[in-house]
C-alpha cells in the first residue's frame, strides 16, 4: 500500500510563492501549449496544488481545465491530448481501487508502479496528457538524486519519457495544516525547485535527448521550439544512463555552480560515516554519578565519548566554546572495551553533520570538547565526520552548514526516498560548496566564533531570566 495523505480539500494552506519561479512555470506551460496547439489542464490533487495554482493563474492567459478523476483508466480516444500540470503531494494513501487503477495506468505506460510519490504522479500526469500531450510536473531535486532513481525515474528514462529537466530560479513552498491527522502529522511542508517535462518519444523529434535547463536559460528554452534546444542544454539518454540514471542538472551542466568558486566537498575534505549503536550494544557505558562525576575505567585510561545527532547543539564549535564550559552530552565507554569490538575512534577535531534533516545539524569538536576528559570519541551512524584538508577552514565549513544557503544546498543534495531527507556519503562528497581564498575563510570563521560567543552569552542570560521568573512562585514544602 502506498502511504500518506490524499484529497484533503479542507486543509488550511499557507504559501509564499516567489514570482520568478511562477513566471518560469507559466512560461514553460505556455511554450508547450504553443508548440503543440494543445490546451492546459491540471490534476486535481491536493490543496497545496490549489494554493500554488491560485498564485500561478495571474501568469496564464486563461484558467486551465481541471482533471477531476486523474486515476481513471478509461482510455481516451486521442482527442483529449493536453498539457497537464501536476503538483504532487509528498505522500498519498490510496484506496485499493485507486492503487489498482494506478497499477493499470502504469501498465499502459509500460513502467513499474513508482515507489516515490512524485514519480507516481508523474505517471498519472503523463497518462492523462494523452499520446500527443505533455506532462509538466513540479518536483524537488531530491527526487532526481542518486538514491531516488530506484524509487522512480529509471523506467521513465528507459522508456525515453523525459523531455526536459528545468531548474527553477527559486524554491516554491507551501505549508498545509490537515486537522484530520494526529497532531504530530498535521503540518506538512511541500517544496519544489524543478520542473520535469515528460512526453511520449514518438511525439517529439529529439527523442534521444533530455534538455537540462538552468534558471538563467528558461527564457531561451521557452522562446523557441523545444525540438531545437541549444546543444549545451541537450544530454543524450545514453549519457544519463551511464551516470546512474541521475537527473540532477549539476551532474551534466558543469557551468552551473550554486556558488562562486565552488568545489566538491570530497575534493577538500575526508568524509567518514559513524558506527551503529548496535555495535556497542554488548558494551556497558560508564556511569555518571548524581554529582556529575564519571565512573573511572578499570585500567585507568581515558574513556571514549560517543555522540548521536541529539547530543549537540546545531552550529556550535565545541573546540572554541570549551572556554565557556559549553559541552555536548554523550555516553562514555572504556577504551579497552571499544578496542575489543574492533572500532577505531577519532582523536583529531572534525566537523560533524547529521545524515538526516531538517535541519541538517552540524557542529565541530575534538577529544577535548567533552565535560569529562576523554582520549578519543566516536559518532553514531546518523552522523558524518568531515575532516577538512589544509585548503578548508573547519569553522568556515561549520558557518556554511549553519547558514540558510548551506542548509538549502544540503536539502538539494539529500534524497527523499523515505519520509525524511537523507544524504548519502557519495552525494555529500559530490556536494558543491563555496571556497573563497583561505584568508577570507579565516575572516568568516573568526566572525562566526564571535557570533557563537554572543549566542552562548544570550543563552545564559535567558536561563538566568527563567530562574528569576520561577523564583517569583516559591513552592511551599
Amino acid at each position: 500500500m502506498i502511504v500518506a495523505h490524499k484529497h484533503l480539500f479542507d486543509w488550511h494552506v499557507m504559501t509564499a510563492q516567489p514570482a520568478n519561479a511562477l513566471c518560469a512555470i507559466a512560461a514553460c506551460l505556455l511554450s508547450a501549449s504553443e508548440d503543440t496547439g494543445l490546451p492546459i489542464a491540471t490534476l486535481d490533487c491536493i490543496p497545496v496544488a490549489a494554493s500554488i495554482l491560485a498564485d500561478l493563474l495571474p501568469h496564464l492567459p486563461i484558467r486551465p481545465d481541471s482533471i477531476g478523476c486523474p486515476y481513471s483508466t478509461n482510455k481516451q480516444d486521442g482527442s483529449l491530448n493536453r498539457i497537464v500540470l501536476c503538483i504532487p503531494p509528498h505522500h498519498v494513501a490510496f484506496s485499493a481501487d485507486e492503487e489498482a487503477s494506478c497499477q493499470a495506468l502504469c501498465d499502459a505506460l509500460h513502467i513499474k508502479l513508482p515507489r516515490l510519490t512524485n514519480w507516481l504522479y508523474a505517471a498519472v500526469a503523463l497518462y492523462n496528457a494523452g499520446v500527443g500531450g505533455k506532462a509538466v510536473v513540479l518536483m524537488p531535486q531530491t527526487s532526481l538524486s542518486r538514491s531516488a532513481w530506484r524509487m522512480g525515474q529509471q523506467d521513465f528514462i528507459d522508456r525515453k519519457y523525459i523531455e526536459a529537466i528545468v531548474a527553477l530560479p527559486e524554491t516554491i513552498s507551501a505549508v498545509a495544516d490537515d486537522p484530520r491527522q494526529p497532531p504530530q502529522h498535521r503540518l506538512g511542508t511541500a517544496a519544489y525547485d524543478t520542473l520535469v517535462i515528460l512526453s511520449r518519444p514518438e511525439s517529439r523529434p529529439a527523442s534521444n535527448q533530455i534538455a537540462f535547463v538552468l534558471p538563467h536559460e528558461i527564457n531561451l528554452f521557452t522562446s523557441r521550439n523545444r525540438n531545437s534546444n541549444p546543444a549545451e542544454m541537450s544530454v543524450a539518454y545514453e549519457n544519463v544512463i551511464d551516470n546512474g540514471y541521475l537527473l540532477t542538472p549539476l551532474r551534466y551542466r558543469e557551468d552551473y555552480l550554486s556558488f562562486s568558486d565552488s568545489v566538491r566537498l570530497g575534493d577538500v575534505a575526508t568524509i567518514t560515516r559513524g558506527v551503529s549503536k548496535a555495535r556497542l550494544r554488548s558494551l556497558r557505558s560508564l556511569a555518571i554519578s548524581s554529582l556529575g562525576g564519571l565512573e573511572p575505567t578499570s585500567d585507568g585510561s581515558a574513556p571514549v565519548a560517543y555522540l548521536t545527532s541529539k547530543d549537540f547543539e546545531h552550529g556550535y564549535d565545541y573546540c572554541h566554546l570549551i572556554q565557556t564550559g559549553t559541552y555536548p552530552s554523550s555516553l562514555y565507554f572504556a577504551a579497552q572495551d571499544i578496542e575489543t569490538v574492533g572500532i577505531a575512534p577519532f582523536i583529531d577535531d572534525g566537523v560533524l553533520l547529521s545524515r538526516t534533516g531538517a535541519p541538517f545539524k552540524a557542529c565541530r569538536l575534538d577529544r577535548t570538547s567533552f565535560a569529562h576528559q576523554t582520549g578519543a570519541y566516536l559518532i553514531a551512524d546518523n552522523l558524518y565526520r568531515i575532516q577538512p584538508s589544509s585548503d578548508l577552514d573547519a569553522d568556515y565549513l561549520l558557518a556554511f552548514f549553519s547558514s540558510t544557503p548551506g542548509q538549502q544546498a544540503l536539502s538539494r543534495t539529500a534524497n527523499s526516498s523515505t519520509t525524511m531527507q537523507q544524504i548519502s556519503p557519495n552525494d555529500l562528497r559530490d556536494m558543491l560548496i563555496p571556497l573563497p581564498p583561505l584568508e577570507q575563510q579565516h575572516v568568516i570563521a573568526a566572525r562566526y566564533q564571535n557570533q557563537l560567543d554572543r549566542i552562548v552569552d544570550m543563552e545564559r542570560q535567558r536561563a538566568d531570566l527563567v530562574a528569576e521568573r520561577d523564583s517569583w512562585f516559591p513552592i511551599a514544602l
